[in-house]
């Protein structure tokens, strides 16, 4: 199986239970896709919405799949409605420079990583940053949470690691 997005993808995410695929494009649209994993039968564009006016470099679900949540170099976060593709908050300036990672850390927080090395961490019931980390010089290249110690680890682009205890 595959699917022609026709643009770079920087990021996607899987649906935490029905068989659907989120992408973020370099065009600042994003696309959730139906696929059957059962057979070979090309998926099913569900909703294609243009969450951002620069690029879309990251993409995941949460709520546990009703909101897919997408992050920009135009510094926005934008949580929209999985079913119709409606946007539900945006937090314009979310951060002050591009954000490149998005994770989710529990039910009720997201964490966020920009070009600059800061990570936010955010509660998505108020839609308020509650914690703030100047981690790195440089942009955070991936994000890991480890729910039992409450530890974030990150990387950022010269495959330095670091660790921070919430």
């Amino acid at each position: 199986m595959e699917i022609d997005l026709k643009k770079i993808a920087f990021d996607l995410d899987f649906h935490p239970s029905s068989p659907i695929v989120a992408t973020g494009l370099i065009t600042g649209y994003v696309r959730l896709y139906h696929y059957d994993p059962e057979s070979q039968s090309q998926p099913k564009k569900l909703i294609r919405v243009k969450a951002h006016r620069k690029s879309c470099r990251a993409a995941r679900f949460i709520d546990d799949g009703r909101v897919i949540l997408t992050a920009s170099t135009d510094r926005s976060i934008l949580a929209t409605d999985v079913e119709t593709g409606k946007a539900i908050t945006r937090v314009d300036d979310a951060h002050e420079s591009a954000v490149n990672r998005l994770i989710n850390l529990t039910e009720t927080t997201v964490s966020s990583g920009d070009d600059e090395g800061v990570i936010k961490v955010w509660d998505t019931r108020s839609r308020t940053c509650c914690n703030s980390f100047d981690a790195h010089e440089e942009f955070i290249s991936d994000m890991e949470f480890i729910s039992d110690s409450k530890q974030l680890l990150g990387t950022r682009y010269n495959f330095n690691l670091f660790l921070l205890v919430l």
